[in-house]
């Protein structure tokens, strides 16, 4: 009794499974990174270290921006470099320096198989 028990709840349980994954099946595409040449925001100078910051990567941003509005964001570029330092008249120097990229969607095999067939 306990082993026919076991057997139906496992028969049950790999049914429910095979239902799940059916009805959740969906075609998953892709996301790919482009990426452009890196970039420099020059030396960018401030009184306060946190300013040069922010003032470099807004530099930054705004040269990646010449690509477009999806390569301006600083967590999706590579090879990424930030660096301040104290300047003797005071203040601070800060440079960044990255490649940036953007996240695009792959297109689907079988879109691009119509394409290629001209369907």
């Amino acid at each position: 009794m306990f082993h026919a028990a076991l057997t139906l709840r496992t028969a049950m349980s790999v049914a429910a499974l095979t239902v799940a994954s059916v009805i959740s099946y969906a075609p998953a595409k892709a996301a790919v990174r482009l990426c452009e040449a890196p970039l420099s925001s020059g030396q960018i100078t401030a009184d306060t270290e946190l300013d040069a910051r922010k003032g470099a990567l807004e530099a930054w941003k705004a040269k990646a921006l010449e690509h477009g509005e999806g390569y301006t964001s600083w967590r999706l570029a590579v090879d990424k470099f930030l660096q301040c330092l104290p300047r003797k008249e005071g203040g601070f120097e800060c440079m960044a320096r990255a490649t940036p990229c953007t996240i695009e969607q792959a297109p689907d095999r079988r879109e691009l198989r119509q394409k290629r067939l001209g369907i």
